[in-house]
Formats: structure tokens, sequence, C-alpha cells
């Protein structure tokens, strides 16, 4: 008996140290244990978590309200939710405490106005109610606003590209013949596709070189892939030249007048998260698994 005690003891401590590294761990390196669910999949989400969390939006500057929402199974409502906000270098900057209506949805709203969140980076939301397998944690993204990096690119030879996780990137872009008066560009990490306005008149012919390392497509045998090339909503062909290492070049043979949008759907977009959200769900299912089937050879012990 006095064994058994003592080996809890050691493992309560351990796991004390375990769980203290892993905390540290996840500030210094992003949090790959956190779930960020979009709005199209959150029913998979009720399925497979009793307690889930989610926001409006993954990016946001330091005057934002966060429309926080999430949802605990009316079954485990036996605890109230407390949910912990901390900054990217670990200090806490929100501590709630409430509880889930009668279907189990609720919701609150974060005000990054304080002082308190004047960091840029990731921060972590932690959502817990009772015991550890009722804990659900996701992140999202502050940063400056996006005003003061608008002449980041050159506007005659690049298209500033604004993706969804607050960053600015270039893309370089060549006219074979004609004018072209402005260009906009968006990248939805999610979706891995870049979203390109180009207005201007006389354009047979356009070039993009697109870096490997904003978007990029491949087989899962790892060699190149096409695109797929979106022109005014219809897909479209297009050739590729060039292309090396760094970047994939091609060119669309469409003419431009006055505007037109063109969609680059690939494979791989940098930052990408959904390999890390699977293995840390697998992970996750595998723990809790192994858990159970501990606690049950304690019992009959």
């Amino acid at each position: 008996m006095k064994l058994f005690i003592l080996g809890i003891l050691t493992f309560s401590l351990f796991s004390s140290l375990c769980f203290a590294d892993v905390t540290y761990a996840e500030s210094e390196i992003g949090c790959p244990s956190c779930v960020q669910i979009s709005s199209y999949n959150v029913d998979l989400y009720k399925e497979l978590f009793p307690l889930i969390v989610w926001t409006d939006s993954q990016i946001y500057d330091h005057n934002s309200i966060i429309q926080v929402t999430g949802y605990l199974r009316p079954q485990n409502n036996v605890s109230p939710i407390i949910a912990v906000v901390t900054n990217p270098i670990g200090n806490v900057v929100t501590v709630e405490q409430f509880s889930p209506d009668i279907n189990g949805n609720f919701s609150l709203e974060l005000n990054t106005e304080s002082l308190l969140w004047k960091q840029d980076g990731d921060y972590i939301l932690k959502v817990q109610s009772g015991s550890e397998t009722r804990l659900f944690k996701t992140k999202f993204t502050l940063v400056p606003s996006v005003i003061d990096n608008v002449d980041k690119c050159n506007a005659s030879s690049e298209i500033s590209i604004l993706a969804n996780n607050g960053r600015i990137y270039c893309i370089p872009f060549k006219i074979i013949k004609g004018i072209v008066t402005s260009t906009q560009g968006k990248l939805n990490l999610e979706t891995k596709t870049i979203t390109l306005d180009i207005n201007g008149h006389d354009m047979d012919s356009i070039v993009f070189d697109i870096p490997r390392y904003i978007l990029d497509s491949k087989y899962t045998t790892g060699n190149d892939s096409d695109f797929v090339v979106m022109y005014n909503g219809k897909i479209v062909e297009y050739k590729e030249l060039d292309s090396n290492s760094n970047s994939r070049r091609i060119i669309l043979d469409y003419p431009i007048d006055k505007k037109s949008t063109f969609e680059i759907i690939g494979t791989n977009v940098i930052p990408e998260f959904g390999s890390i959200t699977i293995l840390t769900l697998m992970v996750s299912i595998v723990s809790i698994l192994i858990i159970s089937k501990s606690s049950h050879r304690f019992v009959k012990f």
C-alpha cells in the first residue's frame, strides 16, 4: 500500500513538471496543441470534444473586440467554465468564469485595447470545465495595424498580398503588354488561395513569380503539381515558365480590360497548421484511451 501511494505521489510530481514544461514550451513555439476551428467544421469538433471554443477571426489588432464562442456538452455541465488568456510571453491577461446556457452554448467578448494586450504575436485562450478531459485550447494573433505595412512592396513590380494571418507578402509580376493602373491581393491560408485583382487596360498577358514559401502546389510524392487557376470565376489554363527551387513562374494569356480577378489555388501554404492540428487530435485521443485503461487497471488492483 505504501509503495502504491509513493507511486502515485511520484507520478503526480512528474506530471506537474511535465505540464509546466509543456506550458512553457507552447508559449515559446506557438502552442502546437491549440486547435483553431473554422465556422464550417464546428459541428465536427462538437462530436470529437466535450468542450470547444473558437473566435470570429484569427487575426486582430490592438483596437479590437474579439467575439469568442464555445460549446460544452450539456451532460458535462457540472462545473463552471474557466477561460484564461495568456499573451505571447506567457503572462495571464484575462480570466473569466461563466456557465453555458441550457443547450451548452456560451460566448464572451475580449477587448484588446488594454495595456495588458500590448504584445504582438500569438495569444492562447484556454477553457476548462472540471477535469483535464474537458479542456480545450485555441489561439489568435494580435498584429499592428496593416496600414503601417502597405508600402512594403514595390508597386511597379510587386503586388501586395494581405494574408489572413495579418502579414503582407509580395508577389513579383510583369506585364507583357498594356498598362496596369492598380493591383490588390489576398492570401487565404485555410483555402490555400491567392486572389489577385488587376486593374488596367489593353493587357494581353501577365506573368506572376510566386515564391514557393508563400504558395506552392505539390503531389504527395513531393513533385510539382499544377495550380488551379481561375479567371473571373472560371477555371482556365496557364503556362509555367522557368520555375526554380525558390519560385513558380506562370504566365496567363487573358485580356485584361478595366478589372480582372485571378485566383491561384495550391496545396502548400506558409504558415500551415492543418497537419499539426490532425496530429494533436490523434495524440489527444490516444492519451485519453491510455489514461482510461490505466485507471481501470488500478481499480482492478
